[in-house]
């Protein structure tokens, strides 16, 4: 059996109520028989509507946020973000799975990456639109 072959057979996911505020580590078995965190995601909010992770990747982070941004939750949603600073000052803020956000939080996403140079991708659509019909600048 190759190296390469043996190593893929050694991921594992480590229990995320072991971790701590980790939502799963990955560990890979190197060649020299090392275990190595492949990579770690945090979770940094999570409620009926909304869950922002913020995966530690070799340069930026990566932070998803996957659902919906509103009144309800738009607070939060900020501080996590704002937490996501404390572990990589460099972000990449992916929002591809958000389903639905309100102005006042898209105002306040844009405002938080254009204070810390967060680079924010993978607009969806419906963001887009809600950009162009209130006069706010695409990021990128």
């Amino acid at each position: 059996m190759s190296a390469h072959r043996a190593e893929a057979t050694e991921h594992r996911t480590l229990d995320p109520a072991a971790t701590g505020s980790l939502a799963g580590v990955t560990m890979v078995m190197g060649e020299t028989g090392h275990a190595r965190e492949a990579a770690a995601e945090h979770l940094l909010y999570v409620d009926d509507q909304l869950r922002v992770t913020c995966t530690v990747m070799p340069g930026p982070s990566l932070v998803r946020l996957e659902g919906e941004v509103d009144l309800t939750n738009r607070d939060e949603a900020m501080a996590a973000l704002r937490r996501a600073l404390l572990i990589d000052a460099d972000l990449i803020v992916d929002c591809g799975g958000i389903g639905f956000i309100d102005l006042a939080g898209l105002r306040a996403l844009l405002g938080f990456a254009e204070g810390c140079g967060a680079v924010v991708r993978d607009i969806p659509h419906q963001m887009r639109r809600l950009m162009d019909v209130s006069g706010l600048p695409q990021p990128g």
